[in-house]
């Protein structure tokens, strides 16, 4: 009888650490994933700047389609979606992305440069974020230039 309730004792303990030990797991797991995302969405993925053209989504798309064409073989069109009208390039080193949409108000469209430029050892995040911001202002006066119009940055 008391060999029974000893087993049975060791049974409902080991029951016992088992549960306590996955309850334990699935808190950590809970309280880990909050972190992970932090830790993915700081990710840094470059300079946005945004800006208003007073010219058509399509044109504008086309100009810099066209902008990126004319600096081939230096410029390499990695990724080109006409229906969304994004745009993506790089020279082997910096990437930059342009996304067009149409605007508020007719004959006007809003564009969004992403300019990514890769981490230097030892340098100053104010400087590379400065080298980013330098490079998306740039390529939106490119696009203002080639369409002869005078384009407003909305965010920086």
């Amino acid at each position: 009888m008391s060999r029974l309730r000893k087993n049975s004792f060791y049974g409902r303990l080991l029951i016992l650490l088992a549960s306590v030990v996955l309850a334990t797991s699935a808190m950590g797991l809970i309280f880990l994933a909050p972190i992970a995302a932090y830790k993915y969405m700081k990710k840094d993925k470059g300079y946005e700047a945004t800006a208003e053209m007073p010219a058509p989504a399509d044109k504008v798309f086309g100009a810099a389609v066209s902008i990126a064409e004319e600096k081939a073989p230096k410029i390499r069109i990695v990724k080109r979606e006409d229906e969304d009208m994004f745009l993506e390039v790089t020279d082997g080193v910096q990437t930059a992305s342009v996304k067009v949409e149409k605007g508020s108000e007719e004959g006007k469209s809003a564009i969004t440069v992403m300019a990514d430029l890769p981490k230097e050892e030892g340098q100053e995040k104010e400087a590379e974020e400065t080298k980013e911001k330098e490079l998306a202002l740039r390529i939106v006066n490119l696009l203002c230039t080639k369409l002869e119009v005078e384009c407003t940055i909305t965010k920086e």
